[in-house]
């Protein structure tokens, strides 16, 4: 499970002073920096190979990538790139007979971007990608009741970001980005440092999510994006806890024992912070580790004791 975020071609075919060009590259970095902070299993894919890609008229980001000053910039892009070209991450048979124009410009990385529910990304050297979301119209060949081919035309719109506000305003979707398609708890386990980078589990989750209800494996994907999510906005010298975003309790004194576990560095602790997950009494046991702005989860399942 991956965010994809297509890079948007049409967004270099402006001509611009190279200058103009440089500042929109580096806008594009600190926007993908952004975004790696949510997801940090974001993939940029583009039709081309990035150092082919022609940035501006006459204007490669290979020249680019090139200057001294751009080392560290270029080594972050590449970081999120994907090796196949968008055609390739389309599953066989997608966007048959399927075409998208942007002001009458073919779109192929919009077009992309629509079938497989991701986001359009573009340098903001032009203030036609000072937005959101693109709208852009979809063409589909088919045929009618007669069995005679024939073009229809509809307007689609598609998540767009070419600065970090962008992104912002969609920062739901990329909170919850592939978690409705989990369909067994193993996947859980599978993407847990990509997806909940804040949260670190105990070796014995790893057999709990294995036999995770189906009904819960939803829920439980959830809910632990929510606590990663209060925990990455938590400061530990400010506040004791982070601001939940889902309940939140400790067990109280009588139960405590039943929240001893052995944790990652073999040492006896007390797991008894537990937020909820339904259908039942699903529980999500862990401890708040505030050195490292992080919290250990230990149980998932049953409320324990139950």
């Amino acid at each position: 499970m991956r965010v994809l975020l297509f890079f948007n071609e049409l967004s270099c075919s402006t001509p611009q002073p190279k200058e103009q060009v440089d500042e929109a590259i580096r806008r594009f970095v600190r926007l993908l920096r952004e975004i790696t902070k949510w997801r940090p299993d974001a993939a940029l894919i583009s039709e081309f190979a990035l150092k082919e890609i022609e940035i501006s008229p006459g204007y490669y980001l290979a020249e680019w990538a090139a200057k001294p000053a751009n080392v560290d910039l270029w080594r972050w892009i590449l970081r999120m790139r994907n090796r196949a070209p968008f055609s390739d991450v389309l599953p066989p048979g997608v966007g048959e007979g399927v075409d998208y124009f942007w002001e009458g410009h073919p779109a192929r990385a919009l077009g992309a971007t629509h079938l497989l529910n991701g986001m359009l990304v573009s340098l903001l050297a032009d203030p036609a990608w000072e937005t959101s979301w693109i709208r852009a119209t979809r063409s589909v060949l088919t045929e009618d009741p007669n069995g005679e081919a024939i073009l229809l035309e509809d307007a689609v719109e598609v998540r767009h970001a070419a600065a970090p506000h962008h992104a912002e305003s969609h920062r739901d979707w990329f909170n919850q980005a592939g978690l409705p398609d989990l369909r067994h708890g193993s996947e859980i386990w599978e993407i847990r440092d990509d997806v909940f980078p804040h949260l670190r589990f105990l070796p014995r989750v790893k057999g709990q999510l294995h036999d995770l209800r189906v009904d819960w494996v939803v829920p439980v994907a959830f809910e632990l994006r929510r606590l990663n999510d209060a925990i990455s906005d938590w400061n530990p010298q400010r506040t004791r806890e982070p601001t939940w975003r889902s309940k939140v309790t400790p067990e109280g004194e009588t139960r405590r024992r039943l929240c001893r576990f052995t944790d990652l560095d073999d040492v006896e602790r007390v797991f008894d912070l537990h937020s909820r997950f339904t259908p039942g009494a699903g529980r999500v046991y862990f401890r708040l580790v505030p050195e490292l702005s992080t919290a250990t989860v230990a149980h998932i399942g049953l409320k324990l004791g139950i």
